[in-house]
């Protein structure tokens, strides 16, 4: 079962993780504070589903890895996997949610922070916001997808 989510603010070395993702090095030293003061990290089991606040944000993957799951004719299909310091929930970013699943494969940490102070930080920071489609459209050309369907 998930842990309950504790802060990120004052834990050093998920700190220096969020500080050394590539989606965040564009950040100013007040903007890196204020994400990592809402930021929380949130545990999971083996085979447990992303559910609750990180289901509704943006996720970092901190530890361990997930599969992705979308709906299919005859149930749930897996469709992908990832791996520590990929981030998923660009679509609660962006306005173009996705009815996907994630799962933990093996204990999985996670770094949650709010979408909408993603997407304030993203519309601040050009950078960040570029990324973000990126992955979002390429995931979109992985799953068969039109972008921003």
């Amino acid at each position: 079962m998930a842990t309950a989510p504790r802060e990120v603010w004052g834990d050093l070395a998920t700190t220096a993780f969020v500080e050394a993702s590539h989606l965040f090095k564009s950040l100013d030293d007040d903007a890196r504070r204020d994400l990592l003061r809402v930021a929380t990290v949130v545990a999971l089991a083996d085979g447990e589903p992303v559910s609750g606040e990180a289901a509704e944000g943006f996720c970092l993957l901190l530890e361990g890895g997930a599969t992705v799951h979308a709906p299919g004719p005859g149930g749930p299909v897996e469709v992908g996997h990832l791996e520590r310091g990929a981030f998923f929930g660009e679509g609660a970013v962006l306005g173009a949610q996705r009815p996907a699943a994630i799962v933990a494969r093996g204990e999985t940490a996670l770094v949650v922070f709010p979408a909408p102070v993603i997407a304030a930080i993203s519309e601040r920071f050009p950078k960040v916001r570029r990324l973000i489609e990126a992955v979002l459209a390429a995931r979109d050309r992985e799953a068969g997808r039109p972008h921003g369907s």
